[in-house]
């Protein structure tokens, strides 16, 4: 195989080598830096859906609350 010339300086196979291995290990740890971030994330999405949804089930229950409470009343009111 033919050397190179990077900034002036020949490289040679065994270098192209050593630096496609060191490129692989930080790629690979990079790889496992996205992984754990994109499930952070993902993790972080459902708890804020859980949120929300668990708010709207709440403002639910209390206007189904109110709603029987003044049916409640307007019968009380009819009877007296």
């Amino acid at each position: 195989m033919q050397s190179f010339l990077q900034n002036g300086k020949m490289i040679t196979p065994k270098q192209w080598k050593a630096e496609i291995q060191s490129l692989q290990a930080e790629y690979d740890s990079i790889g496992k830096e996205q992984t754990k971030t994109a499930t952070e994330l993902a993790y972080a999405e459902v708890i804020s859906y859980n949120r929300k949804n668990f708010e709207r089930e709440l403002q639910n229950r209390r206007r189904q609350h109110n709603r029987q409470q003044s049916r409640t009343k307007r019968r009380e009111e009819e009877i007296y």
